[in-house]
């Protein structure tokens, strides 16, 4: 960006079509977050616009240059769903790998301060995911952002917190004891956990282990027959980090409406 303060990036290409103009008397609340599918370039991002009915306002390159494509003060069209579009700032981020998807270092930098200058200039507040920055599949069936709401979420958000910190000459606060299951997600993402155990809100006695990776889930009928890589989750003992019920809203593909009870760690 030529200037953070001001949100002057580093290329103006500003599409001439498929977004509106204005926000149809609505605030701008959050930060959506994105990624190319793809290594585009800020032209590239352009280019793909002219002929597709989508945009984004800011595209970061694999280089961690910045460009922008539509006007905050007006609606691109990148979340798939009108009240979203209406009220966000959209961030494309490119990828340098596909299998997994993945974004640079440079990317994931330079998006993340991205993300905390726009908190600071539209006063959102610090950084929080799914407070003030969502994934755009929470507005949308898709899979997007790939990496930055999974293996990269962690490290993309600590790092906009950082810059959030820096911008505004705040100490962050102390940390919560996470009280959803969206913040449970930070702590799994954190210890590099790799499984969930839970129970069924309507059956107490029935055990279930998510692959946290995999976002696959799975019963136990008894849990003698857990996997041997797995530890068998109790109240006490050294190889639970973490112990608090949640009431769990997530998709069928992840924690599946389920009541999560604790985190568990593979052996070493």
């Amino acid at each position: 960006m030529k200037n953070w303060d001001t949100l002057e990036a580093d290329a103006t290409m500003i599409l001439n079509k498929h977004f509106t103009v204005g926000r149809g008397g609505n605030t701008i609340n959050k930060v959506v977050i994105h990624h190319n599918g793809g290594n585009l370039s800020i032209a590239g991002c352009y280019s793909v616009w002219q002929t597709r009915e989508a945009s984004a306002h800011y595209q970061v390159e694999s280089s961690g240059r910045i460009g922008q494509l539509v006007w905050d003060a007006n609606t691109a069209w990148h979340a798939g769903n009108g009240p979203a579009n209406r009220t966000s700032i959209g961030i494309e981020h490119a990828d340098i790998t596909n299998s997994p998807w993945w974004v640079s270092e440079a990317a994931l930098d330079n998006g993340a301060h991205l993300t905390a200058a726009l908190c600071k200039y539209y006063k959102l507040g610090r950084p929080r995911w799914r407070k003030n920055v969502f994934p755009h599949r929470d507005f949308y069936a898709t899979a997007c952002p790939a990496s930055l709401s999974g293996g990269q979420n962690s490290a993309y958000m600590k790092r906009a917190q950082l810059w959030y910190d820096r911008m505004t000459g705040k100490k962050p606060s102390p940390t919560p004891a996470p009280t959803s299951t969206d913040e449970l997600q930070e702590v799994i993402d954190s210890m590099k956990a790799t499984h969930i155990i839970f129970n069924d809100k309507d059956n107490p006695d029935a055990l279930y282990i998510a692959d946290i990776l995999g976002q696959t889930y799975y019963h136990v009928p008894t849990p003698s027959i857990l996997h041997e890589r797995t530890v068998v989750l109790q109240r006490t003992g050294a190889k639970v980090k973490y112990w608090k019920e949640f009431s769990a809203a997530r998709p069928a593909t992840n924690l599946a409406n389920k009541a999560a009870f604790g985190v568990e760690v593979p052996f070493k």
